[in-house]
């Protein structure tokens, strides 16, 4: 019921910008180039804040893009992050038996989130961990292999498609979940077959999908008018002999680090080839079909042997899968929903898919392109948007983004954020990496039913996480978190200095001054009339009655008034639908 009425949101907001109730403005205010820098910021990063403000406005759309993407790879990966915390927790237990956990890969997440300067690499990272599925949760995939794995997706997000695929397919991460790792060659035996997860899933969920689609993400249809499917069991289940015998990384690969990490850091290095474990059957899927190894030719100088064989066949299939005409469509439109609507337009799928193709250099998959497609088609932020456009903030991104636009820091000097229990049950119901399975926390094409979404047979991905019980936490949650001076987590401190200081002649913070604060910030310029007059009104009402107030009593109220507001925007349908 919940889902319903949150979806029927989705037609009621209103059409906003910087006018009406808003409108004006003095001395010190945003101005219209404020607001297309935050509107910009809110989709292709953590959130706005004033500085990525002042960066952005100081260049082009294309120019902060391309900045963005000469970003060299951080300086602090996950992984050491991890390693260390796992060092420090250890030699602090007098039993030495403590040890890092997951919450201290949520701390390198949010100590990136709210300090990076890569933002787009980080919120591509994130994007990607939603499509190519790695988690925590019901898995035998370790706190380092985690963040590796993230590492990765921060460092290949940017680069080219089918090295993405590459580095995920051997990465011990996806190993681990998808059983890579110990998928073993059945050549010889008829009652047994390579386990097919990886096969299935890279193939439905991070490359081509289920249906065959034209280049706008339309399926194709038969004779009969029904989609076509893009594969089938056979294909399954030849692709699944290319990933048999990948194990992990050793320096003298045996029986046993095939299947467990026995070096050190094999656990975060890629997949190495086991040819004894490898199927030397011919291979056929996608209509394309990789010799048996005794028909095998090998390329110009490189020597035959089962080794060679087994690189070679997994070069051939990733090549294939990358080369797909599904791919464009596909990815276009999972990174569109991921980073700005849920519903793109056909042509907007395509124009994003015809980058893929060709960047404009002749190569194709180019995320770098790919992703500045997305954010600077001139569909990414309509001037009027329609009862459809925008998307759900994901509760991850929600958190992110008020830490980051009231200036979020740490009193403690190592920069520990870990800013809220991290399980999948906590009031924000979702994690990075935590996904509770390989679908992700939401399917793309979920709409919740008897909605006016499903009515219009339109698409609402994040709402699956949506029920009583997570509406209500998160309401309640965040309300405490911006009410509250320390709101569970005592080394994590927010600033509402900024917006105190906007005060009238009389040394009241000025309602409408802070609401237009609030509507650059966290609206991009999209708070609708509606809710602007309600934090009028709230900020008017937050007052004393004392006849002459102390300088503590009128700070204390104009500190009230800030988290009033900014309390009653967080949880408003204005900043939960992004637009």
């Amino acid at each position: 019921m919940a889902a319903t009425v949150a979806a029927a949101a989705t037609v009621a907001v209103l059409a906003a910008g910087s006018g009406g109730v808003l409108a004006g403005a003095e001395g010190g205010d945003p101005t219209p180039a404020d607001y297309d820098a935050a509107r910009f910021l809110n989709q292709a990063t953590f959130g706005a804040n004033d500085a990525a403000i002042a960066e952005f406005k100081a260049t082009t759309p294309m120019g902060w893009l391309n900045a963005q993407t000469a970003l060299s790879f951080p300086q602090t990966f996950f992984v050491d992050w991890v390693t260390r915390r796992d060092g420090e927790i250890n030699a602090a237990d007098p039993n030495k038996r403590a040890h890092a956990s997951v919450g201290q890969f949520q701390e390198a997440f949010w100590a990136s989130v709210l300090t990076a300067p890569d933002q787009l690499r980080l919120r591509m990272a994130f994007a990607l961990s939603e499509i190519c599925v790695v988690s925590f949760q019901g898995s035998q995939v370790t706190l380092r292999m985690g963040a590796a794995y993230f590492d990765m997706l921060r460092g290949r997000g940017l680069g080219l498609y089918r090295d993405l695929i590459e580095a995920v397919t051997l990465s011990p991460a996806m190993g681990m979940y998808l059983n890579i790792i110990g998928n073993i060659q059945s050549d010889n035996d008829a009652t047994r077959h390579p386990d097919e997860n990886y096969a299935r899933e890279i193939m439905q969920l991070m490359s081509i999908g289920l249906q065959q689609l034209n280049m706008d993400g339309s399926p194709k249809l038969d004779a009969s008018g029904a989609p076509i499917p893009t594969y089938g069991a056979s294909d399954i289940a030849g692709l699944a002999k290319m990933f048999t015998g990948w194990g992990f990384a050793a320096a003298k690969p045996t029986t046993t680090s095939f299947g467990r990490p026995v070096d050190p850091d094999s656990d975060i290095k890629p997949l190495i080839a086991y040819p004894q474990n490898h199927s030397l059957l011919s291979k056929s899927f996608l209509g394309v079909t990789f010799p048996a190894y005794s028909a095998w030719v090998p390329p110009t100088g490189v020597t035959k042997s089962t080794g060679a064989y087994q690189v070679a066949g997994l070069k051939f299939a990733l090549d294939t899968i990358a080369n797909h005409p599904n791919v464009p469509p596909f990815i276009a439109r999972r990174l569109i929903q991921r980073f700005v609507k849920s519903n793109p337009t056909p042509a907007y799928i395509g124009r994003v898919a015809k980058v893929f193709v060709n960047d404009g250099t002749g190569v194709r998959g180019n995320l770098a392109a790919v992703i500045s497609a997305v954010l600077t088609d001139a569909e990414a932020r309509p001037s009027s948007p329609g009862p459809f456009d925008g998307r759900l903030r994901e509760p991850t991104v929600r958190l992110a983004h008020w830490l980051r636009a009231f200036d979020a820091t740490t009193s403690v000097s190592k920069n520990f954020l870990q800013p809220y229990d991290f399980s999948p049950a906590n009031a924000f119901n979702q994690a990075p990496l935590q996904a509770p399975s390989v679908f992700n926390f939401w399917l793309p094409d979920f709409s919740p039913a008897g909605s006016p979404v499903a009515e219009a047979k339109q698409v609402a991905p994040e709402f699956q996480g949506v029920d009583v019980l997570t509406t209500a936490s998160y309401v309640n949650k965040m309300i405490a978190n911006v009410m509250a001076a320390n709101w569970g987590n005592k080394d994590v401190v927010v600033s509402y200095a900024k917006a105190q200081a906007l005060v009238d002649a009389q040394g009241w913070v000025d309602a409408k001054r802070l609401a237009r604060r609030l509507d650059l910030l966290l609206f991009g310029g999209q708070m609708g009339d509606t809710l602007a007059k309600r934090i009028l009104s709230v900020v008017a009402s937050t007052a004393t009655t004392t006849p002459k107030p102390t300088a503590a009593q009128i700070a204390q109220i104009n500190l009230d008034r800030v988290r009033n507001a900014v309390a009653l925007a967080m949880v408003s349908t204005d900043y939960l639908i992004q637009r």
